[in-house]
């Protein structure tokens, strides 16, 4: 009689175990399933990693970016879903800079469990050289298809399509750019590198021109040139992190 209650009990445990597991299981694929669908076709949230958009956003300043707004990316393909608008000056946007390659399709595959299981510290992504990078960046658009761009002591001039005259930035873009911009050493002639000047530079169809706020420490289109469309994945909406700073940037 008291082999066969121990039996039972023991029994009981590992079903009770198995159940618990199962749980667990489904409870975590669910979530998983979620995070996908919300974080490719709504609102994901994105960890600023550099200084280069410094002082709209600072290293370490959480934001909510939207994949809805220019129109969210299918899961394991390339293709992308019809958005809400197109990426206009003065957006801030996370993009995906040229040097980043378009990964497998096992890595496009395991990319979403690697940031879901990891809180978004780990990527699979790989630069030209095989290292391992950031697969995104933020930056602010500039210039739009059909604009000329000019930039004159890390200021941009744009003409937009249409007009004969270049303005600047400030004059276009929706909100004032807190740019921090220094300029070249004195006597640092115009034409040489790192003089935050360039000949004109003209963006074709589903061309965009993005740069950082902090010119003079940014990685952007004046060393990339303009991006493509399918390169810009969301919009900045919103900052929650840190505290003090919670709001549209």
């Amino acid at each position: 009689m008291i082999g066969s209650v121990e039996r039972y009990s023991s029994s009981m445990r590992k079903k009770r175990f198995s159940l618990f597991g199962s749980l667990a299981f489904r409870i975590v694929f669910m979530a998983l399933l979620l995070y996908i669908v919300v974080a490719h076709f709504l609102v994901s949230t994105s960890r600023v990693e550099s200084i280069s958009m410094s002082p709209t956003l600072e290293p370490a300043d959480r934001v909510v970016v939207s994949s809805l707004a220019y129109g969210p990316r299918v899961p394991l393909s390339k293709a992308r879903l019809p958005g809400l608008s197109k990426p206009a000056r003065g957006d801030i946007v996370v993009i995906r800079p040229p040097y980043v390659q378009d990964t497998t399709f096992a890595r496009r595959l395991f990319e979403p469990l690697a940031a879901f299981f990891t809180l978004q510290k780990a990527t699979l992504r790989r630069d030209l050289y095989g290292e391992r990078v950031n697969a995104s960046m933020v930056k602010r658009v500039i210039g739009v298809p059909g604009d000329t761009i000019r930039l004159r002591s890390f200021s941009a001039l744009i003409k937009a399509k249409g007009s004969k005259e270049f303005v600047p930035e400030a004059k276009l873009l929706p909100t004032a750019l807190p740019a921090s911009q220094a300029l070249a050493a004195k006597g640092w002639d115009s034409s040489l590198p790192f003089s935050g000047n360039s000949e004109d530079i003209a963006l074709g169809e589903d061309e965009y021109f993005v740069l950082g706020d902090n010119r003079t420490e940014s990685s952007d289109s004046r060393s990339w040139g303009p991006i493509d469309g399918s390169r810009i994945l969301a919009k900045v909406i919103f900052r929650y992190w840190p505290p003090r700073s919670i709001g549209k940037p």
